[in-house]
């Protein structure tokens, strides 16, 4: 994926270079501060400290492991993808994404947690985020709770097992990093990753912040009891122009979404 950057970027006269502190953009993969990713915050906030802009790069959540994120600054609704004008309504159908239709969903809600080390929830205390979720929810519905930690950044649930179950995530086999996630369930709460995107496209009905991608599509919680969902025909062609297939990328196709963003 990132030779296909390469090779995208070199067909239309960008030159890369590698390390630099003083390039007139950076290009990291992915906003997920741990691990071999952690160098890339200093760099994030180096470049985002000089006013120039840096290319995030993720898996992308509408079909993982076939297409990807590109947005600049963020890969939350904070970055800029270039998704809201200037759209192909066919895109969805190119990418072959779909809104299924749900059938017999769950009588139960669940609340998908992010890795807390991630910039989509920089400053966000989630385990308390959770249990103001489950506070207000239970102002509105009895419905049952579970809770989904991310697979690969747990944090403590103690304070909420007396509330919510757990919802156990397995490895997918024959996939490097991909797990399992049911999200038939009566809706599915999450603060801003993929996880929101995925389950509205599931056909699930979401809660998500402000800065969530699936935002447009988000129901208020005094909704939960509704069959009623909004219509996601339109967010589905704009969110399916925030990500690209491999030879998109190899072609420099994300340029022509977010370039004249870039000081080149």
């Amino acid at each position: 994926m990132l030779e296909a950057f390469a090779r995208g970027c070199a067909l239309h006269g960008i030159e890369l270079v590698a390390n630099s502190r003083d390039a007139a953009a950076a290009m990291i993969w992915s906003v997920l501060w741990h691990g071999r990713m952690q160098a890339n915050r200093e760099i994030y906030q180096h470049y985002r400290s000089l006013g120039r802009p840096v290319i995030c790069m993720d898996i992308g959540a509408l079909d993982r492991g076939r297409t990807w994120k590109i947005a600049l600054n963020n890969i939350t609704r904070d970055g800029y993808y270039g998704h809201e004008q200037d759209l192909d309504p066919d895109r969805p159908a190119k990418l072959g994404i779909c809104i299924k239709t749900p059938t017999r969903p769950k009588p139960a809600v669940l609340i998908a947690l992010q890795h807390p080390r991630s910039l989509q929830v920089q400053g966000v205390d989630q385990v308390a985020w959770a249990a103001e979720q489950i506070k207000k929810l239970r102002q509105v519905s009895d419905l049952p709770i579970l809770i989904r930690q991310h697979p690969r950044g747990p944090v403590d649930l103690a304070r909420l097992k007396s509330v919510a179950a757990e919802q156990v995530t397995r490895p997918v086999a024959g996939t490097y990093d991909s797990f399992d996630i049911d999200y038939g369930y009566r809706a599915v709460i999450n603060y801003n990753s993929g996880v929101g995107v995925q389950a509205a496209m599931a056909g699930a009905q979401i809660r998500v912040d402000a800065t969530s991608l699936a935002a447009p599509i988000s129901i208020d919680l005094t909704d939960i009891n509704s069959d009623h969902s909004k219509d996601r025909s339109q967010w589905l062609i704009e969110i399916s122009h925030t990500e690209y297939l491999i030879e998109e990328i190899a072609q420099g196709t994300w340029l022509k979404r977010i370039g004249h963003q870039l000081v080149l």
